[in-house]
C-alpha cells in the first residue's frame, strides 16, 4: 500500500491539546485530543507537566510513525503563550514552569519600574500591557530579583513551543512568533531585545533566533523528517490569511477575547493605544501585527445568562434570533455618547435587549477595531464564534461603513498555521489558496 505524505502538529492549548495530521492539501487524516494531568510550580499554583506532556507528543509521534497509511515527512508545535521554560546547561528544565496566572508580587512590578521605566517608555517600546506574569520577562525579572538559586542555574530561557520542538530537534532556538507575545523582552522600535534584557543579563539566556519557516532536519529510526521551531498559536493562527489573501487585511478573531490584529499597521504602538489594551505580535517572518483586545465573549456570556434569568427565556433563544433592521434602528438610537446603553432600560422584550446588549458591544468593539486600522488597509475578516451571529455581524457593518467586512472560517486555524509555515520544506504540491472559506 503507497503510504500517504503527511505533516504532523501539536496543537498545545492551556486546557485543550490535540494532535493533527495533514496530506498535502491540508486535509485532517487523523486528530487526537487529549488531556493531562498538571503539576504545582514553586508558590502551589497549577502548572502544565512538561515531562508528561513531552511523554505523551512522543507516544502520539510513535504512534504516526508506526503506521503504514502515513509518510510522515514533517512535524510542528505551536502552542498557547506566556510561558518560558528555564533550563540548565543539560537542557533540563530547573523548575516547573511558572503558570501565568499566578499574580506577581506588586514590590517586584515597583522594583522593575524603578530600575527600566523611570521616562514610563519600556512598556510601549515593547508594545505589551503591563500584564504581571502574562509578561513572561516579568517571570525572570522576578527569579532575579528574589536572588532565587534557582536562577543561578538557567543556562537558558526557551518559550514554550521552541522548548517542545527542542524534545525532537535537540536544538534550542528563539523564534518571533513567542519573542513578540507581550513579553515585554522585545523593542519593537529597535527590532531587538530591549535595553532593560541586556542589562540584567536576561538577553543572554535566550538562544539565537531563527524563524518559524526555516526548519531543522532530523532522523528518527533512519527516516529524514522535517522538524518545526514551533510558533506562538495566536500568531500561528493567522498565518493562512497572511498566505492566502493578496490584499492587505484586518483580521477579528472572536472568542473569549476579541483579537483585532492589522499585520499591514506597522506605526509603533503609542502611550495612549497601550492605555486602551493595544498591543503587538510579530508575524513568523518577525514582522509588527499592531492589534488590540475586547473580552467580548466573557462580556456576551454574562449578558446572555443575565437576559435568560430576567425573561426566562434558554439561552439558544438569544443565539437564534435574526437580523431585524427595525430594532436595530430603535435601540442604536438610545446609545449614549460613550456607547452605553439609556439607563432608563425600556427595552421590554428579550429580543430588544440582546439588541442593546450587542449595539453597546459592537459600538465597543467598533472603537477597538479603530485603534489598529490604517487607511490602505479595507477588509476586515471576522472568525471565531461571533462571526456566526447575524446581529453581530450587521452591526459592525453599520458601525465600520468604510470597511468590507465578511465572516471567514479556517478549519483548525492555528494547527493549519503550523503546518503551512512549513509548506516549502514537505510538500511539493503549490499552496492552495481556498483554505480560508468565507460564510
Amino acid at each position: 500500500m503507497e503510504r500517504t505524505p503527511v505533516i504532523m502538529i501539536f496543537d498545545i492549548g492551556r486546557t485543550n491539546k490535540k494532535m493533527l495530521v495533514f496530506d498535502r492539501d491540508y486535509q485532517v487524516l487523523r486528530s487526537e485530543f487529549f488531556d493531562l494531568p498538571q503539576t504545582v510550580d514553586a508558590g502551589g499554583y497549577l502548572t502544565e507537566d512538561l515531562d508528561a506532556l513531552t511523554a505523551r507528543i512522543w507516544q502520539e509521534l510513535r504512534q504516526v510513525l508506526d503506521d503504514d497509511a502515513f509518510e510522515l515527512r514533517a512535524l510542528n508545535v505551536t502552542t498557547y503563550g506566556a510561558t518560558i521554560v528555564n533550563t540548565d546547561d543539560q537542557g533540563r528544565p530547573v523548575h516547573p514552569v511558572l503558570d501565568y496566572l499566578r499574580p506577581l508580587d506588586p514590590l517586584i512590578q515597583q522594583r522593575f519600574d524603578v530600575l527600566h521605566d523611570t521616562n514610563g517608555n519600556a512598556y510601549a517600546e515593547s508594545a505589551s500591557p503591563e500584564l504581571g506574569n502574562l509578561n513572561t520577562g516579568m517571570q525572570l525579572f522576578a527569579l532575579k530579583q528574589a536572588d532565587d538559586p534557582v536562577f543561578q542555574r538557567i543556562r537558558h530561557s526557551t518559550w514554550l513551543p521552541q522548548y517542545l520542538s527542542s524534545r525532537f530537534t535537540g536544538r534550542l532556538f528563539s523564534e518571533y512568533t513567542s519573542i513578540g507575545c507581550h513579553t515585554m523582552c522585545w523593542d519593537f522600535r529597535n527590532m531587538d531585545y530591549h535595553a532593560w534584557t541586556k542589562n540584567e543579563g536576561i538577553a543572554g539566556l535566550f538562544p539565537p533566533i531563527r524563524p518559524a519557516a526555516e526548519p531543522v532536519t532530523i532522523d528518527i529510526d533512519g527516516r529524514r523528517i522535517v522538524a518545526g521551531i514551533g510558533m506562538h498559536d495566536s500568531s500561528s493562527a493567522l498565518l493562512p490569511y497572511l498566505r492566502s489573501m493578496t490584499e492587505p487585511f484586518m483580521l477579528l478573531s472572536t472568542g473569549s477575547w476579541n483579537i483585532c490584529m492589522n499585520p499591514f499597521n506597522d506605526a509603533p504602538l503609542t502611550a495612549d493605544e497601550l492605555a486602551q489594551d493595544c498591543l503587538c505580535y510579530l508575524t513568523y517572518e518577525g514582522r509588527p501585527v499592531k492589534s488590540s483586545r475586547l473580552n467580548a465573549g466573557f462580556q456576551h456570556a454574562e449578558a446572555v445568562a443575565s437576559l435568560s434569568r430576567r425573561f426566562g427565556n434558554p439561552k439558544d433563544f438569544y443565539l437564534g434570533l435574526g437580523w431585524d433592521p427595525f430594532m436595530a434602528d430603535r435601540v442604536t438610537a438610545t446609545l449614549s455618547h460613550d456607547g452605553s446603553p439609556d439607563p432608563s432600560g425600556e427595552c421590554s422584550t428579550p429580543s430588544e435587549a440582546y439588541y442593546a446588549f450587542l449595539a453597546r458591544l459592537v459600538a465597543t468593539q467598533s472603537e477597538k477595531i479603530r485603534l489598529v486600522a490604517s487607511s490602505h488597509v479595507q477588509q476586515l475578516f471576522i472568525d471565531g464564534g461571533f462571526s456566526r451571529n447575524v446581529i453581530f455581524m450587521e452591526l459592525l457593518r453599520r458601525e465600520l461603513p468604510s470597511l468590507r467586512i465578511a465572516a471567514a472560517e479556517v478549519g483548525q486555524a492555528t494547527a493549519l498555521g503550523a503546518a503551512m509555515v512549513l509548506h516549502e520544506h514537505w510538500n511539493e504540491k503549490p499552496l492552495r489558496k481556498d483554505l480560508v472559506r468565507f460564510l
